[in-house]
């Protein structure tokens, strides 16, 4: 939970209320006690730029970034996956190429929401602008796309 805590500390810079920082601390609580496993790690970054919460997930036997929780103080906070760099690691390794099948079905079932914002390969959920409830659906399609 040392990376959740360092996240939210850097995080709260973006944060204006009081009130956005209780509702990220429960979102954080509920996605970081679901991404457990052998198979599931997070890892954190921290630049000039932000702070960077990465949920991996170890898929055909390469780490890969499944998504990210993105804080800054241009964008504000936002939810940002599946991995937009999917498509090149699924060629990337030709040895053992990465069946990037998983995360493209994640893709599309996030895509689906009404409050997803297209960033590339990959979407967006910004904290002030989508419910609660649709952080849930998220979490739900991640777990049944990614495998629980």
């Amino acid at each position: 939970m040392e990376f959740t805590d360092t996240f939210m500390q850097n995080a709260q810079r973006c944060l204006h209320h009081p009130s956005e920082r209780v509702r990220l601390s429960g979102i954080l609580g509920r996605w970081t006690g679901a991404w457990r496993g052998p198979n599931r790690v997070l890892d954190l970054s921290l630049s000039q730029h932000g702070a960077f919460l990465h949920f991996n997930q170890l898929m055909d036997g390469t780490w890969v970034q499944a998504f990210t929780f993105v804080a800054t103080k241009r964008e504000g906070l936002c939810l940002r996956g599946p991995d937009p760099d999917r498509t090149r690691k699924a060629h990337k390794l030709r040895r053992h190429p990465l069946d990037a099948a998983p995360l493209d079905a994640l893709f599309e079932a996030w895509s689906a929401h009404p409050e997803a914002r297209p960033a590339g390969h990959a979407v967006e959920f910004f904290l002030e602008e989508t419910p609660d409830e649709t952080y849930e659906a998220c979490l739900a399609e991640a777990l049944d796309c990614l495998g629980r």
